[in-house]
């Protein structure tokens, strides 16, 4: 059976690219014939890169954000910078598109396809977050005939069910319509998909987490030498934040460690105080690596918190506030899943703190959804 998979992957964003790798992975260890779609628009691009550099002009602080990103721009070259970063970006989904089929831009290009795959799966990520897809038709399949198979892998709203507007519940509850198999990643979702559908929602595990930890060793061993010979912590934030990159300097100090952030220029990033930057350009493998070899992980990123949790990484996080709050659901939500023992999470904690302790028993809580996970893709595909 040949799967095509829809997801977005085209905005230079580590999570993305390295969950859409875990699926089509995990997918051809069972014997499927899988490979990425190439769909991609130029808007999702923006709104998704880890390398955003524009904010809206809707605040005083974003014209000042936006005024300090173009003068880094002159400063440091960040745009040759960032064009090889793309290079190593498309380098790595070559390893999973299918690279015959062509690039597609719109919805209705995809029709095509219909004659060469045998079944589409829409996920995972943030797919149905509005922010940043608008409910795209391509990411409820509406271009899949109905002869094919057409299943949701835990796709992600961005956001709690009580944040949904009634237009969104009207828009989602018509575009639901076509999927024939539903899952979601967020338990938070779940109640919301089916009171709109009247039909069954599975919460899911994200696609990073079907693969065990050996599963990315392949990849692993692919990455360019990025890390420090010294021992250094990891800061990644999806959103920049201030107070986390103080915290991480100062903990970071403390502990006599270096600090890398592969968001930043590697010149810019030493003007900012970082006492380290890595040794090559960072794709999603370099990424992982960086992150593999740390002492600790310093984050506001989901799938920077899963792979913490894979690898048994101290982690620290500061909730987001004010418009981002909603954006701690879904890593809170994960860190509850896995039955984190004397841990307090929430939005009104000052500082969540993981010790390597408590991810000892993470893998047995995983095995378990791990397998519910892969029954529910199975089951949808025979």
């Amino acid at each position: 059976m040949k799967i095509g998979i829809i997801t977005v992957h085209n905005g230079q964003n580590y999570g993305a690219s390295l969950q859409a790798y875990a699926l089509v992975k995990k997918l051809r260890n069972m014997g499927f014939d899988a490979y990425l779609v190439d769909y991609r628009t130029k808007k999702i691009e923006e709104r998704l890169s880890s390398y955003r550099r524009k904010e809206k002009y809707n605040s005083f602080s974003n014209i000042l954000k936006n005024l300090r990103s173009e003068c880094s721009e002159l400063l440091f070259d960040t745009s040759e910078y960032l064009k090889l970063v793309t290079e190593r970006f498309e380098e790595f989904h070559q390893l999973i598109l299918d690279v015959n089929s062509g690039e597609y831009h719109a919805c209705d290009e995809m029709r095509i396809l219909n004659k060469e795959y045998d079944a589409f799966i829409c996920g995972s990520d943030q797919i149905w977050n509005p922010n940043i897809t608008d409910l795209d038709d391509s990411f409820f399949l509406r271009f899949a005939d109905e002869s094919s198979k057409r299943v949701a892998y835990a796709p992600s709203l961005g956001m709690r069910s009580d944040s949904v507007s009634k237009e969104m519940e009207g828009e989602l509850k018509e575009k639901l319509q076509h999927i024939q198999y539903l899952s979601i990643r967020e338990e938070n979702n779940k109640n919301l998909i089916e009171r709109l559908t009247e039909r069954y929602c599975q919460t899911v595990l994200d696609p990073v987490l079907l693969l065990e930890k050996d599963g990315w060793q392949d990849l692993l061993n692919s990455a360019d030498n990025v890390c420090p010979r010294e021992p250094y912590a990891f800061y990644y934030p999806v959103i920049e934040q201030p107070e986390l990159e103080k915290f991480a300097m100062q903990e970071s100090r403390k502990r006599g460690w270096k600090l890398v952030n592969p968001r930043l220029v590697p010149k810019y990033a030493k003007v900012k105080g970082y006492t380290e930057v890595p040794k090559s350009i960072v794709g999603p493998a370099e990424f992982l690596k960086l992150l593999v070899e740390s002492e600790a992980v310093f984050t506001n990123s989901f799938h920077a918190t899963v792979f913490s949790s894979i690898y048994g990484k101290e982690l620290y996080i500061i909730p987001l506030k004010g418009r981002h709050l909603s954006r701690n659901n879904r890593i809170f939500e994960y860190l509850k899943k896995i039955k984190l023992a004397d841990v307090e999470i929430g939005n009104d904690c000052s500082l969540v703190h993981v010790e390597k302790r408590h991810f000892e028993t993470v893998e047995l809580v995983l095995e378990r959804e791990r397998k519910r996970s892969l029954e529910y893709l199975l089951d949808a595909l025979s």
